[in-house]
């Protein structure tokens, strides 16, 4: 995974961004006797050179951290922990190196490379470089120090995009946010400012660590950072609608962290990281991004089959005079991403809570009990396929793993009570519990 070139004083570490996980114990075998080389070698300055491009197909080292997060129970977590510990005590050799240590980037390089490349003391990327740290989009948090490290060197108001939002950041908007600290326009311009560094003496260590250091963008009880801390988490929570836990923890792991040392900030990250990957949401969004899709004719009229559910229970709900205010507000609640459309402010009438869960359940489980009906006779049974379709094509809540995955969660027990207290026409057919695992 971790290929050496040394030419005099210099040593050269290239990997593949895809490869890197602290959650891979070949991978942490292999950073661990890199870290112990760096640190006996008399060497003037060391390069990470992380390739975001290289091996462009999934890499097994993420296969087996999803399927370990998949699997990850709460009697698990404490392990979780130590192998977080453990990984992190491996970057902050890093970090306390004295010897200089540069990342080269190139390519995408998301996730624990970015992480591992903001352990390093200098960071140049391509022009065509981009980052992230997408874990919030699986539900997940940042973890292994790349919420923590971020946060320090760009600012909390400059990370969130980054952190909260899992939005990518070219290079240019990188070197902008304190992520870079200077963007290469080619592969010969990149050597030119190694040599430079070499040259020059590149400084080791990390702000953070230096006396004096200071928080990018003004300090955490500063007038404008605290006036931003009183509307993001209605902000937050007004974009998710409840249904997404993972933003809400980035943002408290970000503030939390901040207000105690870096080796504590480590630790309130990982217990963040371990709480969102213990819930449901994460487990159902990571199983949903792994189905692969397989496009059909079947696939198609399955998901018309859904659509028209949720078109007609919607149909039906205005039927029996309800508003387009509380059917809105209904998916919403439900976190359905097809909304029925707006209606004028005078047309909305005063709706009780029990009449927008009514309304929220019926749009859910309409199409529920559809997919039940149809993964046998248009899937072959390929309940994966069901919840990827229900979610990519029908607008079914992402959070809840698609329309079977809803049903499972919920569990068989649990619907099936409810499906009758909704009426008999939502009534399972027989049979319909062996497709619910």
């Amino acid at each position: 995974m971790i290929t050496y070139h040394q030419q005099g004083d210099s040593l050269t570490l290239n990997l593949a961004a895809r490869a890197v996980s602290p959650f891979n114990a070949a991978f942490r075998r292999e950073l661990k006797a890199a870290v112990e080389r760096i640190e006996a070698a008399p060497l003037l300055q060391v390069v990470l050179a992380i390739d975001g491009g290289a091996d462009s197909a999934d890499h097994p080292a993420q296969h087996e951290e999803l399927e370990q997060l998949l699997a990850l129970a709460p009697e698990q977590a404490a392990d979780c922990m130590r192998t977080l510990a453990d990984y992190n005590a491996l970057l902050r050799r890093l970090d306390l190196l004295d010897k200089p240590l540069i990342a080269t980037l190139c390519g995408a390089v998301e996730g624990h490379a970015l992480g591992l490349a903001l352990a390093c003391h200098h960071r140049v990327a391509l022009a065509d470089a981009s980052i992230a740290l997408p874990q919030v989009k699986l539900g997940l948090a940042p973890v292994a120090g790349e919420l923590a490290r971020a946060v320090r060197l760009s600012g909390l108001q400059a990370a969130m995009p980054l952190l909260v939002e899992g939005k990518p950041l070219s290079a240019a908007q990188a070197l902008e946010a304190g992520l870079l600290h200077d963007v290469a326009a080619d592969a010969a311009a990149l050597a030119e400012q190694l040599a430079a560094l070499l040259a020059n003496g590149a400084a080791a260590g990390q702000p953070w660590d230096a006396k004096g250091y200071r928080l990018p963008g003004g300090a955490l009880n500063s007038a404008p950072l605290q006036t931003l801390l009183q509307v993001a988490p209605a902000m937050l929570r007004q974009r998710t609608r409840g249904h997404y836990p993972a933003p809400e923890a980035v943002l408290c792991a970000m503030v939390e962290g901040l207000q105690v040392d870096f080796d504590n900030a480590l630790l309130i990250e990982s217990r963040y990281f371990c709480q969102c990957a213990l819930g449901a949401v994460a487990k159902n969004l990571i199983r949903l991004s792994r189905i692969p899709a397989a496009p059909s004719a079947q696939a198609e009229q399955f998901a018309a089959t859904l659509r028209l559910a949720y078109l007609d229970e919607l149909a039906l709900l205005r039927a029996e005079g309800l508003p387009a205010a509380l059917l809105r507000h209904a998916a919403m609640a439900a976190g359905l991403a097809q909304l029925p459309p707006e209606e004028p402010a005078a047309a909305a009438a005063k709706a009780s809570a029990a009449d927008v869960e009514q309304a929220r359940d019926r749009l859910l489980y309409a199409q529920a009990l559809t997919a039940l009906r149809g993964v046998d006779t248009l899937l072959a049974g390929d309940v994966g396929q069901a919840d990827r379709i229900s979610v990519r094509d029908c607008g079914f809540p992402a959070h809840s793993g698609g329309a079977l995955r809803f049903i499972a969660t919920l569990g068989a027990s649990r619907f099936a009570a409810r499906a009758a207290q909704l009426g008999e026409r939502f009534t399972p057919a027989p049979g319909w519990q062996k497709l619910i695992h």
